[in-house]
């Protein structure tokens, strides 16, 4: 189902390379990811996250403070799936992979046939996914153009990355859904209270910018997290936008601390293309 950004036609793998019926051809790298971002798809001489930042995600994600967010998803994928016995699956902003390898096992558990393709702008976070999991298809690829056929897929998975209504709806297949997940307005609020004098209580709801899908439901998710390690506090701030938009006293003092308790809330919204 993987299409050539350059016109849009079918791609083969062949051996070490994807190659288009007019020849357009991509190397498949050592790490088995394929780089479809074209030059005029980047936003900058080195789009998306940093090789640091992968790394704080990473090694974030893999002390399971986020295992509830990927559980809820799982979930939600799962109460959908009707008798369907296999599957196309997009993520996108996959980031590391580690969302995208917890359904693939998720769904091989149900004995679920599944084709998982994980895309990001970020190749350093399209190389951690495609190191650590074997199993899924890794693209360096943008959401607004995204390589993949016409109506080829069953679900697309959307985890606080950038929504391209149009795109989504191409993709998708009649009746498939999309499954948008944004944070809540209680999200890291503890770890907030730290480092800003005043916090505002906000969040972003996808319903509005996706009028062209039928909503299904709405799931919140919240639970609390008791992080006991200096270093995971600084991988997960590193991880947020917060880094970018932080007074560096707040920072100061937020890195000072040998534990934190913070809450993690999530909405995950279900779209289905009628």
């Amino acid at each position: 189902m993987i299409i050539c950004p350059v016109c849009s036609k079918k791609m083969t793998k062949i051996e070490r390379k994807y190659i288009c019926e007019r020849a357009h051809n991509f190397d498949i790298s050592k790490y088995n990811h394929v780089n479809l971002l074209l030059s005029n798809q980047k936003n900058s001489k080195i789009p998306g996250d940093s090789k640091e930042m992968v790394l704080s995600r990473k090694n974030y994600l893999e002390k399971g403070y986020y295992k509830g967010i990927s559980d809820g998803v799982n979930q939600v994928v799962e109460n959908y799936l009707s008798d369907k016995k296999q599957l196309n699956i997009l993520d996108i902003g996959c980031g590391e992979g580690y969302y995208t390898n917890r359904l693939k096992k998720k769904l091989d558990e149900l004995n679920i046939k599944s084709n998982i393709v994980g895309i990001d702008i970020s190749k350093e976070a399209i190389i951690s996914a495609a190191k650590s999991y074997k199993d899924m298809e890794w693209i360096v690829a943008s959401a607004s153009s995204l390589p993949i056929e016409n109506e080829a897929l069953d679900f697309i998975i959307c985890m606080f990355a950038k929504i391209i209504p149009e795109e989504n709806m191409r993709a998708l297949k009649k009746g498939g859904k999309l499954i948008v997940v944004s944070t809540g307005e209680n999200h890291l609020l503890q770890l907030k209270e730290v480092v800003y004098e005043s916090v505002r209580k906000d969040f972003y709801s996808p319903i509005e910018d996706l009028k062209m899908f039928r909503h299904l439901e709405t799931v919140n998710l919240k639970y609390n997290i008791e992080i006991l390690e200096r270093e995971s506090i600084e991988n997960l701030f590193n991880m947020t936008p917060y880094r970018w938009r932080s007074p560096q006293k707040g920072i100061e003092k937020l890195f000072e601390l040998d534990k934190l308790t913070t809450t993690v809330e999530v909405n995950i919204d279900i779209f289905e293309k009628n």
